[in-house]
Order: structure tokens, then sequence, then C-alpha cells
């Protein structure tokens, strides 16, 4: 089940207990217990970490082969993925997939964050000089912004 409530102010409480009750009511079968779990919402990385991680991954695709190591922007994706990342096992219904990549839309921006300074890090360690622009989130989430 992957039904999300979001209560942002003391003002929505009421009104997402109902919207919860409603749920429950009306969807839920009770064919398996529901569980309730509290927990601090971090927004999702955002699409500006994103595009600029894929834009990295294409920067060191291009680096790689155009010194005799063809390797495609995928490639470099699924690389950081598994060097910084790992793996997890994943669960569709009672199947399980094992020891697939992370993703990174599954993680929020301080950890994208982190996941970007170790790749970051690593380019400069095979002599690639990633591109940050100075106006770009990745840089002002770097900065403390």
């Amino acid at each position: 089940m992957g039904d999300f409530w979001l209560i942002r102010s003391k003002m929505q409480i009421k009104d997402r207990l109902r919207a919860f009750e409603h749920f429950l009511n009306e969807t839920w079968n009770w064919e398996s217990p529901v569980a309730w779990k509290v927990s601090v919402y971090r927004d999702a990385r955002s699409l500006s970490q994103n595009n600029l991680f894929h834009m990295w991954c294409s920067e060191m695709a291009d680096h790689f082969t155009d010194r005799g190591t063809p390797v495609t922007q995928e490639d470099m994706k699924d690389l950081m993925k598994l060097k910084f990342l790992g793996l997890e096992d994943r669960v569709i219904n009672e199947t399980v997939i094992p020891q697939q990549l992370r993703e990174t839309r599954k993680l929020d921006r301080g950890t994208m964050l982190h996941f970007m300074n170790q790749v970051q890090d690593w380019g400069l360690d095979h002599g690639v000089n990633l591109t940050a622009p100075h106006n770009s989130e990745y840089m002002q989430l770097s900065r403390g912004g």
C-alpha cells in the first residue's frame, strides 16, 4: 500500500484524521491489518538534483569513452549507484527480487546530496571535472542553503 497523508500544521490534524478514517472505512479490505507509522517528512530528491546527476553520468561516459573505455550514460549511472548506494531486495506483493540497485528516486534531498558529493569526489579522483553550476540547487545545498 502506498497511501500517504502529510500534515504540515496542527490546523490540518482533524482533516487528515477524517481522510484516513474514510480511507479505512471505504477502501481498506481488512484481509491484512493496517499499520500507522508517524515519522518526520523529508522532501524527496529534487528534479534539479536528478537532472544534474544525469548530466554528470553523461560527462563521465564521454570522458571514459574519449580515453578508450566505451561506457554509456546508463552504465555510469548504474556504476555510481552500485558503488555508493548499493543493492537492496525489491518486493512486489509477495515476490522478492533480490539484489537490485537502489533507486535515486527513493532518496531524500539530503541523502541525494551526500550521494552526489561521493560521485563528484569519485569523478575528480578519476580525472573528471564534473559541471556544478554555482546557481544550481546542488551547490546551494552544498553551501548549506
